[in-house]
């Protein structure tokens, strides 16, 4: 995993972070054949050396319901959608902001069969369990989960070894 320098300031360091883990959700997706899309404000963000906008595969956000709720699902940090251009899996990177935000997206989207994802420190963990536990999340509690920053990378790295051997083989 590439880590931000100590040098950089703290406002570039999470930047880096949120964005770092954003590319590597789009890529294990685009690498699962997934559609891929992150939020506009995000599009032009540095990726290793590339803007996200050049590694997802959705330049605009399917119309897959209501207005109010695209509105509130675009702004969702990594969506993949499937062949059927329905959302399948919901990322948010909770670099610092608050996790309770995110989790409120999540109910509004909680009639679609998704899993939904907070990505962050694994210092984290207990806060997310805590916020989680409350009752206004009880119908997304089963379906939402933490991911660590590490699990995310090894993922990424295993599904790119494993993507890569079966192109190899087949």
């Amino acid at each position: 995993m590439i880590s931000p320098i100590k040098d950089i300031p703290k406002q570039k360091q999470e930047e880096f972070s949120h964005t770092y883990f954003q590319g590597l959700l789009v890529e294990i997706g685009n690498l699962k054949e997934f559609q891929t899309y992150i939020p506009n404000q995000d599009k032009n963000k540095i990726y290793l050396g590339k803007r996200l906008e050049e590694i997802i595969s959705v330049k605009d956000y399917y119309q897959f319901t209501y207005d109010r709720i695209i509105k509130r699902a675009r702004t969702i940090d990594v969506t993949w959608f499937n062949v059927r251009k329905m959302p399948s899996m919901f990322f948010e990177v909770e670099h610092a902001a608050d996790i309770y935000n995110s989790l409120l997206k999540f109910v509004e989207l909680q009639d679609f069969y998704t899993d939904f994802y907070i990505v962050a420190s694994d210092v984290r963990k207990k806060e997310f369990e805590s916020k989680l536990a409350l009752n206004a999340f009880v119908s997304i509690q089963k379906r939402t989960k933490f991911m660590d920053y590490d699990a995310v990378s090894e993922w990424h790295s295993k599904v790119y070894e494993i993507t890569t051997l079966e192109k190899r083989l087949f």
